[in-house]
């Protein structure tokens, strides 16, 4: 569970930063380039070590569902919504989390785990605030829907592959999923004909601390920590980072936040972790 609030604190900076710091660049070419830096430094691991290292195509496809797909539609969905807004999106991934696991792995959840989930629910759509342009709005926020449905079946499909290949080093095969990412991602930045100016410097510092930083160790933090909690835990687990969100649009980024709101949904939070 360390794992997992971890690099929920650490991705809480990540809204904004897309937000500010990479204002104006193609989203593809953001998507393609996080993976691609994220890949080249598990690509280094992987052949320190070679030896642990073990292809298997199955890895190659979870990461082109969990961080290619899931980064074509979430980096999009910053052309059209506020960074806290995007956060707050991410609200109906537990769903996914809980849809995934029975449709691809045929479990069910119990009953204890989808009162905690619908609490999480609940106090995150409290949190929601503020009302922007209808049409940017719908858009945003089916986007982000179809990034939480990449995102939620890329963990359960790792949780699932890690029961079945425990002896196998994963940090020294992290490296196929981003390949996988990276594949997906350069294809739609290639088909893509969008273009923009040069990188800044803000630019590329932005792009290196998300590559490294926030999708190399994040994801290879977060998978880890997906298979030492049960799957209701993991589902509540991708709402922590909504709160710490909100505050850092707030007191970094200078959005504005709605106590009112912002208390009860925390509470709401609270107490889905005492019923699990």
């Amino acid at each position: 569970m360390n794992y997992l609030i971890f690099v929920s604190i650490l991705w809480s900076f990540s809204f904004g930063i897309i937000k500010y710091g990479l204002e104006g660049v193609d989203s593809f070419f953001i998507s393609f380039s996080r993976n691609l830096i994220a890949f080249s430094f598990f690509a280094g691991i992987s052949l320190y070590n070679f030896k642990k290292f073990f292809f298997d195509y199955k890895l190659l496809c979870i990461g082109a569902i969990q961080f290619g797909l899931m980064y074509i539609f979430y980096i999009q969905s910053y052309q059209f919504l506020p960074a806290y807004l995007v956060a707050t999106f991410t609200i109906t991934t537990p769903i996914f989390i809980a849809i995934s696991n029975k449709v691809l792995l045929k479990k069910d959840i119990p009953l204890a785990g989808i009162y905690a989930i619908l609490l999480v629910l609940t106090g995150s759509f409290i949190m929601r605030y503020n009302v922007v342009n209808p049409f940017d709005y719908w858009k945003g926020f089916f986007l982000i829907q179809i990034a939480n449905f990449f995102f939620a079946a890329g963990q359960i499909l790792f949780k699932d592959w890690n029961e079945k290949n425990n002896n196998i080093d994963i940090i020294h095969n992290f490296s196929q999923l981003f390949l996988g990412a990276s594949i997906v991602t350069s294809i739609f930045y290639i088909s893509s004909s969008n273009s923009y100016d040069s990188l800044s410097n803000l630019n590329l510092i932005t792009l290196f601390f998300l590559g490294f930083i926030s999708s190399g160790l994040g994801f290879l933090l977060w998978n880890i920590g997906a298979t030492k909690v049960s799957t209701e835990k993991l589902a509540i687990s991708n709402n922590i980072i909504i709160p710490i969100a909100v505050i850092n649009s707030y007191l970094i980024f200078g959005e504005q936040i709605n106590l009112f709101s912002f208390l009860p949904g925390l509470l709401c939070f609270y107490i889905a972790y005492r019923i699990l």
